[in-house]
């Protein structure tokens, strides 16, 4: 099954409170144009600076708006596994369809670590778990062989979210995994990937420009469904114009934050601390840019 998930971006009353009202817009406004899924607390939501309350609370709200609509997943990873644990329950009492976990981030970790870590929290849950792959990140990648393995073993690890910019490892996933398990779902994280991945045997992205323009995607995805592969083409050429927008600062979750504000769908631009919120010399600029893809 191809698939175009949203990690989506969350919005702030201010440093430390979620704006819950315009999360479930974003939500709503993200289905209705077509997403196949909505993944709160990715690297997109900010999720290590947001408290576990916090989460909670929008957790529990995301639920309605989004259950039944789309897949409806929660980022748990914290580099405490019983937190990991504890988060990813919660999530699956209050909707989730399934969970992403990240593992613990900025000691580098053996594989035989990885296969601990994400073993323990498979092992303590019920529900689906996708694995989430951020070596810029976490000072390590999680092997091809490390997932088949753990796959092997823990029947409710469905699938992995593979953040690399090269397309080797996301290949090397699915030439490893694939064989054996074809039903487990292999997906890219860099939006321009998504045509590479599904023509290697993958099943879509879960990335961030859909947060601003989620039709272009949902009918990438459409196309590339219905084997369409001229406009599959014809979208990569816009996707990959659309890739500019991440260069216009730093960090780029500011950026499309900033879009969705013009846009209507977030109340603000707000970021956690200590980011800083998208320069106001630029946003004519961003403004213009955009209007490419309205």
């Amino acid at each position: 099954m191809i698939k175009y998930i949203a990690p989506v971006l969350t919005a702030l009353h201010n440093e430390k409170e979620v704006d819950v009202e315009s999360c479930l817009r974003q939500y709503d406004h993200l289905i209705k144009n077509g997403l196949d899924g909505i993944a709160v607390f990715g690297t997109s939501g900010e999720f290590p600076h947001i408290s576990a309350v916090e989460k909670r609370k929008l957790i529990m709200a995301a639920a309605p708006v989004i259950k039944n609509r789309a897949e409806f997943i929660v980022g748990t990873g914290s580099m405490d596994v019983n937190e990991t644990i504890g988060m990813s329950e919660f999530a699956f009492e209050n909707g989730a369809d399934a969970v992403i976990v990240v593992g613990p981030y900025y000691y580098g970790m053996s594989d035989a670590s990885v296969f601990d870590y994400f073993s323990k929290v498979a092992a303590s849950l019920k529900g689906p778990v996708y694995l989430y792959n951020f070596p810029d990140r976490t000072s390590y990648s999680i092997s091809p062989q490390t997932i088949l393995e753990l796959v092997r073993k823990h029947p409710n690890i469905i699938g992995v979210k593979d953040t690399v910019p090269d397309m080797g490892h996301t290949v090397e996933i699915i030439k490893t995994v694939k064989p054996e398990f074809p039903d487990f779902q292999i997906f890219c994280a860099y939006d321009n990937n998504f045509a590479y991945t599904i023509l290697s045997g993958g099943n879509g992205c879960v990335g961030i420009l859909p947060n601003i323009a989620p039709k272009l995607f949902a009918d990438w995805a459409k196309a590339a469904r219905n084997k369409d592969f001229d406009a599959v083409a014809a979208i990569q050429k816009k996707v990959d114009r659309l890739m500019d927008i991440l260069w216009f600062h730093s960090p780029f979750l500011a950026t499309t934050k900033a879009v969705l504000t013009d846009q209507g769908i977030f109340a603000k631009d707000t970021m956690t601390f200590p980011f800083r919120m998208f320069p106001e010399d630029k946003r004519q600029a961003l403004r213009e840019f955009m209007k490419e893809f309205e």
